[in-house]
């Protein structure tokens, strides 16, 4: 009877020491994981939509060497207007001090006025509907700083209600393995070619008179349209060698 007693105790003994070896385990796997979180916090910084624009506007300006991004490249409306007007100052002065900026844009025709902004500013601009360009709105700051917009719902024409900032140059690195593919790839447009298809296809170029009524539909100055629709693309340039 002692014996069956003492076993018992025994067991009882071991699930006890088992249970605090657990106990131990868990609490130590628990300190950890709030220890990432607290890293994680300090690391990405969720932004609300003026702060979002905020920081987008700071980190062009301290850009020291390169910009790259996607962008919705929607006309901007009420408030967007004037963080658009600092985002395109901000570009200027990128560009006097040579610093390379490069912007993906949804292929759509009503795209093309922020893309006529961002180029007048200095921006080399590029059109493309791949899904790295219509579902995703980022800019990534001197190959170190992430910047990444998010709509309240799917869609590429929803507005960006928050965003966050990552300073990571590994995810840096993988965005930009994937951007150069889109921005080198077939079906990517620079935004004077995108400008020139609309103007063939709509008959104007062929008419050379009354640009004002794509002009209005697209808000670009018709100045623009004339100086766009008087370059010679690869293949006119070769038809006139061979005249």
């Amino acid at each position: 009877m002692l014996s069956v007693e003492l076993a018992l105790l025994l067991v009882e003994l071991f699930l006890i020491i088992v249970t605090i070896y657990l106990l131990t385990l868990h609490l130590k796997e628990e300190r950890s994981r709030q220890k990432l979180i607290t890293e994680m916090g300090r690391a990405t910084k969720v932004l609300s939509r003026q702060e979002y624009f905020n920081e987008v506007i700071s980190s062009l300006q301290e850009a020291e060497k390169s910009v790259f991004g996607c962008i919705t490249g929607s006309r901007p409306e009420g408030e967007e207007s004037q963080a658009v007007n600092s985002i395109i100052k901000a570009i200027g002065n990128l560009k006097q001090r040579n610093v390379s900026v490069r912007f993906l844009v949804p292929k759509f025709h009503d795209r093309l006025h922020v893309g006529y902004l961002y180029s007048k500013s200095g921006a080399e601009v590029r059109y493309n509907n791949c899904v790295l360009v219509n579902d995703m709105r980022y800019m990534v700051v001197d190959d170190k700083i992430v910047l990444i917009g998010v709509p309240e719902v799917t869609g590429e024409k929803e507005p960006t209600k928050k965003g966050y900032r990552i300073p990571s140059r590994g995810i840096a690195a993988i965005i930009r393995e994937h951007y150069d593919r889109c921005w080198k790839g077939r079906i990517t447009f620079k935004y004077d070619d995108c400008v020139k298809e609309i103007i063939s296809s709509s008959g104007e170029g062929e008419k050379q008179v009354n640009l004002e009524p794509l002009a209005r539909e697209l808000m670009i100055p018709i100045e623009e349209l004339k100086r766009i629709n008087e370059i010679k693309t690869v293949t006119e340039m070769k038809e006139d060698s061979h005249v």
